[in-house]
């Protein structure tokens, strides 16, 4: 009676083989010897087809996959929802940090409503802000931002019209004149100037309709922001990124995630950092994954072209994704925050009757087997053969499932063994991260910058310190005094000077003009006869006199712009300024300062971090890592450097945010967004942590992760398997002794991770097999030698492999 030891794999005890061995090799002996003896036959001896080898081995015919397969690993990922806004705003609050659970209509931030900055170009390229230029008078236009303002645009825009309409009327005189005496080349020449204004002045004014609309559609955008300024959750989930504000750091562009908000119900499988493309899996026949033992078939996540399109546009294609086939419920299957291995196959040969290479033969172009008959005897069986990969091929004809077939091998089968059950198992390879690459942060924290480049002269606070709202933080010096204020009233001065100058000449100009008009409305009329044309010069002289002072009014009007904007600008460098260049920082909120970077008398440049102030209630775990990257809902192990018993677990709730990632996404009206994070100078994950003690003394501990992690796969002691190398060609095979029927089979596997005493099976066996196990072996290691003595072991394997069948007639084992 057979006594089954189940656990992670089972073993039994087996009847030594060794008679029946020595009986199979005697025979092969006596065989050969009674083909040695005998007269000599001049006649030519048939080839012998049958094949001779070490061992008499049978495999049975069983149904499998055939094909290369390609082997990638995939994380399951949450949907993300991305909350953002379209133009570049000043963001007042963030109201919600990573690992915060949200309800729908929660309000995730608000913008500063009087500080929308929209980063659309507001047209600043063109010369609708200079003085417009006729054929005798012209004056640049001024370069400063009041200049620059809609409203000057506006403004010089009717300006210009009213130019135009001079001009004309100027040339409509000329011609008039020209033709009154006959001048038919000069007024030919007017007719043709006009035309030119006429459709310059079109293009002008179509130029200038365009940025209107523009303009319009940006201060739409802009009041929707003014008037809605607040992003709120449109549905529950979990906070798995949030934009950190600062000082002056809180401003946004458009399209930059502010919030992305996760929802762990909504599970896909995500190839990290393998950016999409197009009909990149349209060549695969077969495509799943293996979750628990079980195999599902994915599909890939098909974006619109329309999405695409944007993308690329953009430089910004997302993570190629998958979804389970067919399944609805996939968060009870797709578990958030593991990894599973993908197998993608070429062939379309899917659960077929399968048989090994090794076990074919071909004479006259037709293959056959060889197989175990019921007297125990080899009968020769033809078949016909589909598609192949590197291990089996598919039978067509010639066989049924339950057949033995012979196979050669040299390979010495175990005689004395014990039986293993193959059972899943749970892989994990991690890396560690030490004290040095992680900190324990504040959430709620504010971080104050250096306004300005100079020097501290006052440091109001140290670390610990308690300060309420209004505090004095930190005083710097400028270093010039009043320097940039001075500079913007010597900008202001200028100005004046050179616009009482401009002034000047323009009355200048006009005097000059109506003088002119004058002396020919009193001079005698003018004939055809005359050696210069003078007809008409006074109403001609009348049109120019109106250009100059529609450019008097231009100058008036732009002058009045960039002393306001300059008012502004000397305004905003007074605040917080005590007259002599020293700038006062003040607290934005009560809490404890937790950190000082900064020391009086010490040179600083503007934005530099000078210090935080936080509040300790709500503080996490911050790591940075050297290999791979963590998932949202990955778990970690915390260890105690000092006392290696104790650890404590935490899990991955988001990150500073990946610049790296793309998110993709169509509304209901069908315009399509991406948007990314702005990410950090370093990307850092948030763990939290599930032992509060942690973050009395975080330096006394280590934080290891998983860089690859399955769960349920099917794993087999390393000194179970053989390798081997074909005689055929120099290609290597992995391989088990599967017990089948009381039969022992050479089975071929593929090989996955594995660690230092197990390995990962990708393809070959599944669970509840039985292999065999050498006696003597244990399960820790060591290794399994070949009829000719070599290491025969082998563990490990690379992550994509040709596979080859399962012709266990099992699922393949999920492991990259």
């Amino acid at each position: 009676m057979r006594q089954n030891i189940m656990h992670k794999g089972s073993t039994r005890t087996k009847k030594n083989m060794t008679a029946r061995i020595a009986c199979l090799v005697m025979s092969f002996v006596m065989a050969g010897g009674m083909a040695g003896c005998g007269k000599e036959n001049s006649e030519k001896v048939p080839e012998l087809v049958e094949p001779v080898s070490t061992n008499e081995a049978y495999r049975p015919v069983t149904y499998g996959d055939i094909g290369k397969k390609v082997i990638k690993t995939g994380t399951i990922v949450p949907t993300d929802y991305c909350y953002y806004y379209d133009t570049s705003v000043t963001l007042s609050k963030v109201y919600v940090n990573v690992g915060d659970e949200v309800k729908k209509d929660t309000v995730l931030a608000e913008t500063d409503s009087n500080a929308s900055t929209a980063s659309g170009d507001d047209g600043s390229d063109t010369d609708s802000g200079s003085i417009v230029d006729d054929s005798s008078t012209s004056m640049d236009g001024d370069d400063s931002s009041g200049a620059d303002s809609q409203d000057v645009k506006k403004y010089s825009h009717e300006i210009k019209q009213k130019i135009y309409e001079q001009n004309q009327a100027e040339l409509d005189w000329k011609i008039k004149a020209c033709e009154e005496i006959g001048d038919s080349k000069g007024a030919a020449e007017a007719r043709t100037e006009k035309a030119i204004n006429e459709e310059n002045n079109r293009y002008d004014n179509l130029l200038y309709e365009y940025e209107q609309k523009k303009l319009t559609q940006q201060d739409e955008d802009e009041d929707k922001v003014k008037q809605s300024g607040t992003l709120k959750a449109d549905r529950p989930g979990t906070v798995t990124y949030a934009k950190k504000i600062s000082g002056s750091e809180n401003t946004v562009g458009g399209g930059e995630n502010v919030v992305v908000v996760s929802d762990y119900s909504d599970p896909y499988i995500e190839i990290t950092g393998e950016s999409f493309k197009k009909n990149t899996y349209s060549m695969y026949k077969n495509m799943y994954t293996v979750i628990n033992g079980k195999q599902y078939d994915i599909v890939p996540y098909n974006y619109t072209n329309q999405e695409i399109a944007v993308a690329q546009s953009k430089s910004s294609l997302p993570y190629t994704r998958f979804k389970l086939k067919g399944v609805k419920d996939a968060d009870k299957i797709l578990s958030v925050g593991n990894t599973v291995s993908l197998y993608f196959s070429t062939s379309d040969a899917k659960d077929v009757l399968t048989v090994g290479n090794d076990s074919i033969y071909e004479e006259n172009n037709q293959k056959f087997v060889y197989v175990k008959t019921d007297s125990s005897e080899k009968e020769r069986r033809d078949i016909d053969t589909g598609a192949s990969d590197n291990n089996y091929t598919e039978v067509v004809s010639g066989l049924k499932e339950g057949d033995l077939v012979y196979y050669a091998s040299d390979a010495v089968m175990p005689s004395d063994y014990t039986e293993y059950t193959v059972a899943l198992d749970s892989y994990t390879k991690t890396a560690t991260v030490k004290s040095d690459s992680f900190s324990v942060e504040d959430l709620n924290s504010v971080s104050y910058t250096a306004p300005c480049d100079g020097r501290f002269t006052s440091l109001n606070v140290k670390k610990g310190q308690k300060v309420k709202k209004g505090d004095v933080l930190f005083v710097i010096d400028s270093g010039g005094g009043t320097a940039a204020v001075k500079d913007i009233d010597n900008q202001i001065s200028e100005e004046n000077q050179t616009y009482s100058s401009d002034l000047k000449d323009f009355d200048d100009q006009i005097n000059e003009l109506t003088n002119e008009i004058t002396r020919y409305q009193k001079g005698k009329v003018a004939t055809p006869t005359d050696a210069e044309n003078t007809l008409y010069m006074a109403e001609q002289l009348v049109c120019q006199r109106n250009v100059v002072t529609y450019n008097k009014d231009l100058r008036i009007y732009t002058h009045n712009a960039t002393i306001k904007s300059l008012n502004a600008q000397r305004e905003k460098l007074n605040k917080n300024n005590d007259g002599s260049g020293k700038i006062t920082v003040y607290a934005d909120q009560a809490g404890t300062v937790l950190s000082v970077g900064a020391k009086t008398d010490v040179a600083v440049k503007e934005g530099a971090n000078v210090l935080t102030v936080g509040s300790n209630d709500n503080v996490i775990l911050a790591i940075s890592i050297s290999e791979g990257k963590l998932a949202v809902n990955q778990k970690v192990s915390i260890s105690n450097k000092n006392n290696s018993g104790k650890k404590i677990s935490g899990v991955c709730v988001g990150s500073t945010g990946d610049s790296s990632k793309s998110y993709i996404s169509t509304d209901s009206e069908g315009g399509v967004h991406v948007t990314k994070c702005s990410g950090s100078d370093e990307l850092k994950y948030y763990i939290k942590v599930d032992d509060a003690s942690f973050y009395k003394k975080p330096k006394s501990y280590q934080v290891s992760y998983p860089t690859k992690s399955y769960e349920n796969v099917v794993m087999i002691p390393n000194n179970m398997i053989y390798h081997e190398t074909s005689k055929n060609n120099s290609n290597e095979y992995d391989y088990v002794w599967l017990i089948k029927d009381d039969e022992i089979i050479k089975q071929y596997v593929t090989l996955g991770e594995a660690d230092k005493t197990k390995t990962v099976i990708l393809s070959g066996l599944s669970e509840g097999d039985v292999i065999a196990k050498e006696s003597g072996a244990t399960s820790t290691g060591g290794s399994s030698s070949s009829s000719d003595g070599s290491d025969n072991s082998k563990s490990g394997a690379d992550s994509q492999s040709d596979g080859g069948s399962d012709s266990s007639g099992g699922d393949a084992a999920a492991a990259e």
